[in-house]
C-alpha cells in the first residue's frame, strides 16, 4: 500500500515570460467589469485583478508572476458574503497557481442571510451560479493573460466551498479536473431541519439566549463519560474515537437531577436536547429529515461552544447587530427566515414541521448538491477528494457519509473517482484533537496527474494546547487507521489501514 506523506511543497513552475500587470493584458469579456488591476510582492509577486459579473458578483483573480500552468478555484464559509479564497489556505500562490475567489453575489457577513430577502437572482447566485461564472471568467482570463492553455483546473474549499465542490461536480462537470470537497455543506434544507430542531431543543426561550439548556460544564461531563466508555477501543487513551460509531455510549448513563439542577447532573429537558442533536430532526410525524451529530466535540469551544451551546458571542450584521447565541442559530434562522420563507419575522420556536417539506421543495433544487450522479464529471477524467472531520460540530460526519454511500449506490464503480477521508477528531474543517494538517491540493493534484489514487493520506498534528507533535494516517472510507500496537502513537508507520470489524 502507497503512503503519502503530504507537505506543503513548492511545485516546478514553467517558464513565462515576465507580462506586465496590467488592464491591457486583460481580455474584455462580456457581463465583466475590471475594477482594479494591481501588482503584488505577497506572498509572492503577482498581479491582482478585482472585478465584477454581473449586476453584484464580485471576484478577486490571482496570477503569480511564476505560474505553474494550472488553476485553482478556492471555496467560501457559510454565507460567504466577501471574497474569499480557501486555496490561498493550501499555499496556492506559493506554489505557482493562478487561483480565483468570490463573494457569490452580495455583501454580508459569513452568517448573515438577510441579503436574500425577496431576491431570486441572489439566492441562485449563492446556490450556485456565482461559482460557475467567476470558474469559466477567471479561466478565460488566466488562458488570456499568460497566452496559454491551462494545464489542469481545480476546485478547493470546505464547509460552504464544500458544498460549493459538489455541485460544481454535480451540475457543471465541465468546470474543474480534480474537486476536493471538505465538509460539504451540500444540503441547506436538511442543515435547516437540523440546526432548527436543535435550536428549538437547546435555546425553547428566544428571550434568554445567554446560556443553552446545556451548559459548557455539561458538555464536559458529557464528553468525559463518552471518552471513559470508548477512548481505549482504539489501543490508544488519547480523547480521539477513531470512529465514533462504534461507541455504545447511552445518554441514559448520565446522571440524572433528583431535585436541584445543576451542572452535575442532567433534567429530562437537558437529555432531550442531546439526544435530538445525536439523533437527527423528526419532523412532525416522525420521519428523519436529516442525519444527527456523532459523538464528538461536546467540551471544545470551537465544537459544540461555537455551533450549539455557546450562549451570546456571535453577530449577524456587520455593524455588530443581531447577536446570536451560537452558529447553528444563526445558520438554522437565516435560511428559514430568508431563503425559504422570506419573512423576517418568522419564529423558530412555533414551528412544528408538518409541512417542512413543502415549505423547502422550491428553494432545495437551488440550493441543495444532494444529487449522487456525477457520472458526467467522472467521465470527463474528474477526480473529487471528500475529507471529514469527526467531530465537526457543524457538519455531521454522518451526513457526509450518507452522500458517498448515495454516489456508490448509484454506481459503485464510482470508488474509482471518489475518495472520502474521514479524520478522527478534528473539528469543523480543521482543528481539534485529531490529526488534521493535510495539503489537499497538493493531493488532487497529484491524483489528477498520476491518475494514481490515494490510499493512504498523512495528516500532522496542528500546533496548539494540545501540544502535540507528529502524524498518523487517514484512510479511505470505511477503513480506519488501527494501531499496531507497539511504537510511537504519533509515528504513522506504526498504524495499518484496515476494515472495520
Amino acid at each position: 500500500m502507497s503512503r503519502w506523506i503530504l507537505l506543503l511543497c513548492f511545485l516546478p513552475v514553467a517558464a513565462h515570460a515576465q507580462i506586465e500587470c496590467s488592464l491591457g493584458n486583460l481580455p474584455e469579456l462580456p457581463g465583466v467589469r475590471i475594477t482594479s488591476v494591481e501588482a503584488e510582492s505577497n506572498p509572492v509577486p503577482h498581479c491582482k485583478a478585482a472585478g465584477v459579473i454581473g449586476p453584484e458578483v464580485r471576484f478577486e483573480l490571482l496570477l503569480p508572476v511564476d505560474w505553474n500552468g494550472k488553476f485553482v478555484m478556492g471555496g467560501g464559509g457559510g454565507f460567504v458574503g466577501s471574497v474569499q479564497n480557501q486555496a490561498l489556505n493550501y499555499g496556492a500562490l506559493e506554489s505557482g497557481y493562478a487561483t480565483v475567489g468570490t463573494d457569490t453575489g452580495h455583501t454580508g457577513t459569513g452568517i448573515d442571510a438577510s441579503w436574500a430577502l425577496n431576491n431570486l437572482e441572489r439566492v441562485v447566485n449563492f446556490g450556485h451560479q456565482a461559482v460557475h461564472r467567476t470558474a469559466v471568467t477567471a479561466k478565460s482570463m488566466v488562458s488570456h493573460y499568460y497566452q496559454d492553455d491551462i494545464e489542469k483546473n481545480y476546485f478547493v474549499g470546505c464547509s460552504r466551498g464544500g458544498g460549493q465542490a459538489l455541485m460544481e461536480a454535480q451540475r457543471y462537470p465541465n468546470d474543474f479536473d480534480g474537486i476536493v470537497a471538505g465538509a460539504p455543506a451540500y444540503s441547506w434544507t436538511g442543515l435547516a431541519a437540523q440546526t432548527t430542531r436543535i435550536n428549538q431543543a437547546m435555546y425553547p426561550n428566544p428571550s434568554s439566549l445567554e446560556q443553552a439548556v446545556i451548559s459548557p460544564t455539561e458538555g464536559a461531563i458529557l464528553e468525559s463519560m463518552i471518552l471513559s466508555r470508548c477512548d481505549a477501543d482504539d489501543g490508544i487513551e488519547d480523547g480521539i474515537l477513531n470512529d465514533p460509531r462504534q461507541c455504545d455510549f447511552n445518554i441514559e448513563e448520565l446522571p440524572s437531577c433528583s431535585s436541584v439542577d445543576n451542572d452535575e447532573c442532567f433534567t429530562q429537558e437537558e437529555k432531550a436536547a442531546i439526544s435530538v442533536t445525536y439523533d437527527g430532526p423528526l419532523d412532525a410525524f416522525g420521519e428523519s429529515l436529516f442525519y444527527g451529530f456523532p459523538f464528538g466535540g461536546e467540551s471544545d469551544p470551537r465544537g459544540w461552544g461555537d455551533w450549539l451551546t455557546g450562549g451570546v458571542q456571535h453577530t449577524t450584521r456587520t455593524d455588530g447587530s443581531n447577536a446570536i447565541p451560537s452558529a447553528h442559530y444563526g445558520f438554522g434562522n437565516g435560511i428559514m427566515k430568508y431563503l425559504v420563507f422570506h419573512d423576517p419575522q418568522w419564529n423558530y420556536t412555533s414551528y412544528d414541521f408538518q409541512t417542512f417539506k413543502a415549505d423547502v421543495a422550491a428553494v432545495s433544487s437551488t440550493l441543495n448538491a444532494t444529487d449522487p450522479d456525477i457520472s458526467t464529471f467522472r467521465d470527463n477524467g474528474g477526480k473529487l477528494l471528500i475529507y471529514q472531520g469527526w467531530s465537526d460540530a457543524a457538519i455531521s460526519g454522518l451526513a457526509t457519509i450518507g452522500y458517498y454511500n448515495e454516489v456508490l449506490i448509484k454506481d459503485p464503480s464510482a470508488k474509482d473517482d471518489v475518495g472520502l477521508y474521514m479524520m478522527p477528531g478534528v473539528l469543523h474543517c480543521s482543528g481539534g484533537a485529531g490529526p488534521s494538517v493535510v495539503n489537499f491540493l497538493d493531493v488532487i493534484d497529484q491524483w489528477v496527474t498520476t491518475g494514481e489514487q490515494p490510499q493512504e493520506l498523512v495528516a500532522t498534528f496542528p500546533p496548539g494546547p494540545n501540544q502535540r507533535v507528529g502524524s498518523r494516517p487517514l484512510c479511505p472510507f470505511p477503513q480506519l487507521a488501527q494501531y499496531d500496537g507497539s511504537g510511537d502513537v504519533f509515528d504513522p508507520s506504526n498504524f495499518s489501514c484496515v476494515n472495520p470489524d
